[in-house]
């Protein structure tokens, strides 16, 4: 016969075997499929007209823009006469428009931009409030170097005189238009 400690390893081995099974069955089901809802959760595109927009028309009484290229570049035929006193400084004068009239003097003009920039960089290393403009015509671009603006036309006079003197050039005064 078997003994007492063989039997009971005979019925610990039948229910790891049971346990077993029941595990197995529980994580493995073998029962139909699983189902996948197919259809699109996505709505169908909405039917949308396009839109068609008139050309605008520009009133009469409007005034073409300036083109990106020249505005802000005072003309050079707005040369300022250069013999007004500077003993009595006038008060700024306003525009029809209302802006404060003011002046800038063009120092240089360069067709090359490294020479507009050295003579921009001295300027500014002096205190003068300085900028380059960049204009393009008919025979090629140029590098315009400007000082200013200023209200009080006597105090760019003063400018003017020691500019002229420093880099002995004769710096024209023009009238600026914001």
């Amino acid at each position: 016969m078997l003994s007492e400690n063989m039997k009971q390893r005979i019925v610990g081995g039948f229910v790891l075997l049971a346990l077993a099974l029941i595990l197995f069955a529980l994580l493995f089901d073998f029962s139909d499929a699983a189902k996948v809802d197919t259809r699109s959760q996505i709505p169908d595109s909405p039917d949308i007209a396009p839109v068609v927009v008139d050309e605008p028309n520009r009133p009469d009484n409007i005034e073409a823009a300036i083109d990106d290229e020249n505005i802000f570049q005072p003309e050079v035929s707005q040369e300022v006469d250069a013999g007004v006193e500077t003993s009595s400084p006038q008060p700024p004068a306003l525009t029809e428009e209302g802006v404060a009239e003011a002046w800038v003097l063009q120092v240089g003009s360069f067709r090359d931009a490294e020479k507009a920039q050295s003579l921009l960089k001295q300027l500014l290393a002096e205190g003068y409030s300085a900028y380059v403009r960049d204009q393009k015509g008919e025979t090629g671009e140029l590098n315009r170097v400007f000082v200013g603006p200023k209200v009080l036309k006597s105090k760019l006079m003063e400018d003017k005189a020691a500019i002229d003197k420093k880099y002995g050039v004769n710096a024209l005064m023009l009238h600026f238009d914001p």
